[in-house]
């Protein structure tokens, strides 16, 4: 049997993945009803909020229910740092994505032997730069700086750990909080084999 390869632009699946969470809040949206969504998220003080637009503007029709269900798929971002915190969470998903690429063409995750490191930001001592193999660029925080806010990343051949800064709560919080990160406040990670 022959070995075919395929490679994906993973920057086109981001979009697609994104379309389609457009998509899932729209029609949340227009199923719940915009006032019922609205209540969802009504705060009793007025906070100045800058708005990221996730879409076309709707005008619903009548709700189909006088008690939605809470809110899971849509959400407004109302701050940059629930926006920071977004950018960082798809950037875990593609390098995620990337890890499982690069495990399938090579047979072992880049091994940190467990221990820390950032991501790529020291390209002669970083593990993670192996990605570019299968993802360059790398992302980056979006605060830049890829040594105090950067993505870190930890692996052995079998499993990975991938670690950025949390900044709000829109995303959970990392169970674990490694001592070599003990300078960020909070993190979100993503774990796999």
């Amino acid at each position: 049997m022959p070995n075919t390869s395929v490679n994906l632009d993973l920057r086109a699946v981001l979009a697609i993945a994104a379309l389609g969470i457009v998509v899932l809040a729209i029609i949340f949206v227009e199923l719940c009803g915009r006032e019922d969504v609205e209540d969802l998220f009504v705060q009793s003080t007025p906070v100045p909020r800058e708005t990221a637009t996730m879409g076309p503007t709707i005008t619903p029709g009548p709700s189909p229910t006088t008690a939605p269900a809470e809110a899971t798929a849509a959400r407004e971002i109302t701050t940059g740092a629930e926006a920071r915190d977004t950018t960082r969470a798809i950037d875990l998903v593609a390098l995620q994505d990337a890890l499982a690429l690069y495990r399938e063409e090579n047979g072992t995750y880049p091994d940190t032997a467990g221990n820390i490191q950032t991501l790529c930001a020291f390209t002669e001592a970083d593990i993670g730069c192996a990605l570019r193999e299968v993802l360059d660029p790398l992302p980056e925080d979006p605060l830049g700086d890829s040594v105090s806010n950067g993505y870190f990343y930890a692996a052995n051949n079998t499993s990975f750990t991938l670690y950025a800064l949390r900044e709000s709560d829109l995303f959970p919080e990392c169970a674990q909080h490694p001592d070599h990160l003990q300078n960020l406040d909070s993190l979100i990670c993503v774990e796999g084999p």
